[in-house]
């Protein structure tokens, strides 16, 4: 499906975990009770009633809280009738203990829903953006079958600075993929920065380097980079021939080409060529070419997926991700790359990382 390549989500329990809520804080009532009346110490164990309230409000909202509180309440004044020691100023004074903190567990309730939704609101806005701006890939480009998938940072958000993009052009199907500095929203307008250029710039110039210099020039000047200290993207450009492929790269990993079966080879320029945006008048970078058959298979990706540590500091290894690339299909490439990825970090990315896999196919789609 075109829209699988856009998952970035982490599953959150947190329907289910409000859900659990009441039924927790009520069980924990129940408890209390018991123990008050097996001991028969009613006055020590009222207290503890106060404890429901808090449990409630961690998960629930202000309506459910207000029930839990009010069951603790009404609890805590009937334990005092069994022992003979209702009304007296020990039992009064535990009972408003409970009472307060139940006023204050709703209060907590109502603010942290109210947090909640805004962070859902904010959290859809910027979703909008990122799909505004990295927009959903076509299954099939040409000869060429495409999958891909990003993963953001930021669990809430979901957004983040990286891109990637394929498109026709007059001189062939052209791709790139790219990681803008920093992390939010200001790496997305740099991102979006540098793929409207691309964009543009892929249908103009004939010369994929040139290409690039147009790019550079765009992340160079854009104005929403004045937010950041240093606005810069790296990136790597890819033009797909009948025969061969040509990289262009601007500072970042490398292309891995799965070529005649099992060989891999790391399509690397022949200079380390400065990001889009800080190359200051450099000269264009030289393209590498490559040849590009029927049943070859092009892995492109950002430093997210090299960068990413286990919690002993370990990075993932080059052969977890290169083993993938003997799936059948790109999508099961890409699934078994992110798969590995998150069993990596157990679910945790410090950095962005996107990855598209890119498939020549035997005859072009008609």
């Amino acid at each position: 499906m075109p829209g699988r390549q856009a998952k970035t989500g982490r599953g959150a329990g947190g329907t289910l975990d409000r859900w659990r809520g009441l039924p927790a804080a009520l069980v924990f009532v129940a408890l209390v009770w018991l123990l008050d009346v097996v001991s028969q110490t009613h006055a020590v164990f009222i207290g503890f009633l106060a404890l429901a309230p808090l449990i409630a409000a961690a998960v629930e909202g202000g309506r459910r809280t207000a029930v839990v509180s009010g069951v603790a309440m009404t609890v805590a004044v009937l334990a005092g009738l069994p022992s003979g020691l209702f009304g007296s100023l020990d039992h009064l004074l535990r009972v408003a203990v409970v009472f307060s903190v139940g006023l204050a567990s709703i209060y907590v309730a109502r603010s942290r829903t109210q947090r909640e939704h805004r962070l859902r609101q904010v959290s859809e806005i910027a979703q909008v953006t990122q799909r505004a701006v990295l927009r959903v890939l076509p299954e099939q480009v040409g000869d060429l079958r495409v999958a891909a998938r990003y993963l953001s940072a930021y669990e809430t958000a979901k957004v983040g600075g990286d891109l990637y993009e394929v498109v026709v052009t007059p001189y062939g199907v052209r791709a790139i993929i790219g990681d803008a500095c920093g992390k939010g929203l200001q790496a997305v307008l740099t991102a979006s920065t540098a793929l409207g250029a691309f964009r543009h710039a892929a249908y103009v110039h004939e010369d994929l380097a040139a290409v690039a210099v147009d790019l550079d020039l765009a992340v160079a000047r854009d104005p929403a980079g004045g937010a950041a200290p240093v606005a810069f993207v790296t990136a790597a450009l890819v033009q797909f021939g009948a025969t061969e492929l040509e990289v262009v790269n601007c500072g970042h990993p490398a292309p891995v080409l799965r070529s005649g079966g099992d060989d891999l080879v790391t399509i690397e320029p022949p200079d380390r060529y400065p990001p889009l945006g800080l190359r200051r008048g450099a000269p264009p970078p030289t393209p590498v070419r490559h040849a590009w058959r029927p049943g070859d298979r092009l892995l492109l990706y950002t430093d997210g997926l090299l960068e990413a540590r286990d919690r002993d500091g370990g990075f993932l290894a080059l052969s977890e991700i290169y083993d993938c690339l003997a799936e059948s299909t790109g999508d099961e490439c890409v699934d078994r790359i992110v798969a590995r990825l998150l069993a990596h970090t157990r679910g945790r990315t410090r950095d962005d990382a996107a990855l598209m896999v890119l498939d020549r196919t035997p005859n072009p789609a008609r």
